[in-house]
């Protein structure tokens, strides 16, 4: 499980929202003196807020407002969330190509067919997104005191 720490700033009645400090592996990475992704990282708020739900046996006591507490997801709801964000455009993208190169092989023809698989692409994965948003597994968690240690551990 990926976690990660903040402060509460609102309780729901099924989750907290959490303020989490964004961070970059921009400090960590050689090219970071000439690449555009810094600028983009510094450019923007610092802040995100994430809303986590409360673990399925529910907590006694609910965090509060202004408490630290850590937030986890699952390896696979992120890997699976990127797979469909970047897959299912460049598939259309590619299949859409194809089809053009089968009619035409005018490079406006195969750039507007690129551009209509990209956005075909985009609104399947609001689509998905929409129906799937209410699926719990997608969602952040809040873990319980003590459980972020065990996570680090890998236990």
């Amino acid at each position: 499980m990926l976690s990660e720490s903040g402060t509460v700033v609102a309780v729901d009645s099924d989750g907290v929202w959490v303020e989490t400090l964004k961070q970059s592996a921009c400090m960590q990475c050689r090219a970071r003196h000439g690449c555009g992704q810094k600028l983009l990282v510094t450019a923007d708020s610092r802040y995100t807020c994430i809303k986590a739900l409360y673990p399925s046996p529910r907590p006694v006591s609910f965090p509060l407002v202004g408490e630290w507490v850590s937030i986890g997801v699952e390896e696979s709801a992120l890997v699976r969330a990127a797979l469909i964000s970047y897959g299912f455009p460049l598939v259309f993208m590619l299949l859409l190509i194809g089809v053009a190169t089968l009619v035409t092989h005018h490079e406006l023809a195969l750039l507007a067919a690129a551009a209509a698989g990209l956005f075909f692409g985009g609104l399947i994965v609001r689509w998905y997104a929409r129906i799937f948003k209410p699926n719990s597994c997608l969602q952040a968690v809040l873990l319980p005191e003590g459980a972020i240690q065990d996570v680090n551990k890998g236990t």
